[in-house]
């Protein structure tokens, strides 16, 4: 049970919670006694005729247009109703789950003037499931997930907005009759309230960072199997060479890689250097694994932030900057309502931008060891021609040739994809809202780099084990054994079990079934587990991390979420 409040942080443990494990939220006492507070003084406001943005004016560019206080409530309705403008096919449902908890969050925080009725609508609703299709274009990331969020609130309101419902495609207003859930009934502040904010483009960029880390430690795994099979030279990945350069994202890289060598009989520890893409990898993922480490608090402040506009603050909550002329007293208390900007997605979009540059790079580098695996010009024989087992039959068979032409076009997407998002402005609402994120754009193309990248180590993972299997089947045909101690021997081992494959393989056939059971090994912990998780490690040691991304992956890629998305 995940707790909603100013008390409880909404960390990324508990989105994942709420949104792969199927785990409830609930409102603290606290929060429910502060809900009703605020909108006691939104109605002290209303009383009073006091001039407050959407509350008692219109919106964006309309906010000089002044409303009577007896129709703040239709203000809401209509809000809700007009802003309902997205779009296309339908977001992935667990984006949407996710969305709805983050906003739930935010809006139990006490600031946004929701009613406790109101927050009771959707927490239910997130704990039914019954989750609303979102038609996936309309968001700018500029005043919020204003589209987006607008049909969360329709679906709350019980109208006739399809959602998913027990597995099938039912009205919002169906779903909750069926659950006895009151439908929302807007008041004055609230349709704003649960339109603005971020809180899409958070969903969307939490999963995305979990699929990430899962991503990025597979392929530290998998660097294992590389190495071991072309025979890599050690002295690149000693301590000394990374303390005078001083780096952290580096040495940990260079750390992590040097268990590889361990109690290996294949590792070169008398040869002077390789290639780039063997060598310079400690500098080159060091760096991008570092900068996608350090978003990892800025995404959990996302998570747990309040980006409604305007908030509402009470007695110590009000920051001693504020000028006293912007105070109200009500009941002998202190109040302050202020404008601003947290519904702005900048914060996303960079973050979406950093990881697509880093991945750009990553994509660039795996592919280029994907071609010196297949290429015994590059690997100075170590490896045979497109790792065909049988040199009589070079020619007659082609091997793995065509996985790096597959590898190629898909790095090819992934670079295109790095392109950053935040170089881009259109401005909107007559002018008045002149600077714009892109935010929900930006985590959109990371979600759908990260499906390449996943995509691009299924390549990797199968030419790799083919190439550590060949130089691990000359060694022991000497003779010689390999200690169970080596981890690529681990990595094999698992990956043979998994596959129901003997490697390495010797007869043409098409990678259907090969990238199929890659595609699973990878989408499941069982290479990282060898590993120890060693990102997770770095981010939190905390021990429910370390099947964090297995379970998330498992339900994004066989659960009803994905299915259903894929219907509409």
């Amino acid at each position: 049970m995940t707790c909603l409040g100013k008390k409880y942080t909404f960390n990324l443990k508990n989105f994942h919670d709420v949104v792969f494990n199927n785990s409830h939220v609930k409102i603290c006492p606290e929060a429910a006694n502060r809900l009703d507070e605020t909108r006691k003084f939104v109605d002290h406001l209303l009383e009073n005729n006091i001039k407050v943005y959407g509350l008692s004016t219109g919106f964006a560019d309309l906010r000089n247009q002044s409303i009577d206080p007896n129709q703040a409530a239709l203000l809401s309705c209509n809000l809700i109703e007009s802003h309902d403008a997205g779009i296309g096919s339908s977001l992935p449902l667990d984006v949407v789950l996710g969305a709805m908890a983050v906003r739930a969050s935010s809006l139990a925080k006490g600031h946004s003037a929701f009613q406790r009725t109101s927050l009771e609508t959707l927490v239910a609703m997130i704990n039914s499931k019954i989750i609303p299709f979102i038609p996936k274009t309309g968001s700018l990331g500029a005043s919020g997930d204003l589209a987006f969020l607008a049909r969360v609130g329709r679906a709350m309101k019980g109208e006739d907005v399809l959602v998913s419902y027990k597995g099938k495609v039912v009205s919002a207003r169906e779903a909750l009759k069926s659950e006895g859930i009151t439908p929302f009934n807007p008041l004055a502040k609230e349709g704003l309230a649960v339109t603005n904010g971020t809180s899409f483009m958070i969903s969307m960029l939490s999963i995305a960072y979990i699929q990430e880390i899962n991503e990025l430690e597979n392929l530290l795994a998998l660097q294992g199997l590389f190495y071991n099979a072309i025979g890599a030279i050690d002295a690149a990945f000693n301590n000394c060479v990374q303390n005078v350069r001083n780096q952290t994202g580096q040495e940990m890289v260079s750390t992590i890689l040097s268990r590889h060598f361990a109690s290996s009989p294949f590792i070169d520890f008398t040869g002077v250097q390789d290639d780039y893409c063997i060598r310079c990898i400690p500098q080159i993922f060091g760096p991008k694994i570092e900068t996608i480490l350090e978003q990892f608090p800025k995404i959990e402040r996302e998570l747990d932030a309040v980006t409604d506009n305007p908030l509402f603050f009470k007695d110590k909550e009000i920051s001693s900057d504020v000028n006293p002329d912007r105070y109200f007293t009500f009941k002998g208390e202190k109040w302050a309502v202020l404008s601003g900007g947290n519904f702005h997605g900048e914060y996303i979009t960079t973050i979406a931008d950093t990881m697509c540059a880093a991945n750009a790079k990553i994509a660039l580098t795996i592919e280029r060891q994907i071609t010196y695996m297949l290429n015994p010009y590059r690997n100075k024989n170590k490896l045979p021609c497109y790792l065909i087992t049988d040199p009589s039959l070079i020619g007659l068979a082609s091997g793995y040739m065509i996985t790096q032409y597959t590898a190629n076009a898909l790095t090819q997407k992934i670079a295109q994809l790095g392109m950053p998002t935040s170089i881009f402005n259109i401005t909107s609402a007559n002018e008045s809202e002149d600077v714009v994120s892109y935010g929900a754009s930006a985590a959109e193309r990371l979600l759908e780099q990260i499906q390449l990248l996943h995509e691009l180590l299924v390549i990797y993972l199968t030419v790799a084990i083919q190439a550590y299997s060949i130089v691990r089947q000359k060694h022991l045909n000497k003779g010689n054994r390999i200690s169970s101690d080596l981890l690529a021997e681990q990595l094999f081992q698992k990956i043979q079990s998994l596959t129901g494959e003997e490697y390495p393989t010797t007869i043409e056939t098409n990678f259907e079934r090969k990238y199929q059971a890659a595609s699973e090994i990878l989408s499941s912990d069982a290479l990282r587990s060898i590993m120890g998780y060693p990102l997770y490690t770095q981010l939190r040691n905390d021990k429910p991390y370390e099947s964090l991304v297995s379970k998330f992956v498992c339900a994004r890629s066989l659960g009803n979420f994905d299915a259903l998305s894929r219907k509409s």
